[in-house]
């Protein structure tokens, strides 16, 4: 019975913890909007070394192989992303001009 309580709180911790970057590297709308944006969010957590000192790392080395699969799954809503992101970004005309404020002649 111990043995079952034991692996089922393991399957439970990993549970919670697997999918985290792949759901907070698309939430707000500040996010670079990029492919894989989970995995490229937890490669780049791996070379700090925060994450090393406070033990996160262990818990990104079992939830990438999580990541990977939910940014294969994501990679069509990924990709509608990107080329709308880049669609509003070319019709935006760039002016260096502070709107409302004109200039004193």
């Amino acid at each position: 019975m111990k043995r079952f309580v034991g692996r089922a709180a393991l399957i439970a911790w990993i549970v919670l913890v697997t999918g985290c970057s792949s759901f907070f590297s698309r939430v707000g709308s500040d996010k670079q909007v990029e492919l894989y944006p989970a995995t490229n969010a937890t490669m780049e957590a791996f070379g700090d070394l925060w994450c090393w000192m406070f033990l996160a790392c262990p818990a990104l080395i079992i939830s990438l192989p999580v990541d990977v699969a939910l940014d294969t799954l994501l990679l069509p809503v990924d990709t509608v992303r990107l080329l709308n992101h880049r669609d509003d970004s070319e019709k935006k005309p760039e002016t260096s001009a502070v709107p409302g404020v004109t200039e004193a002649s």
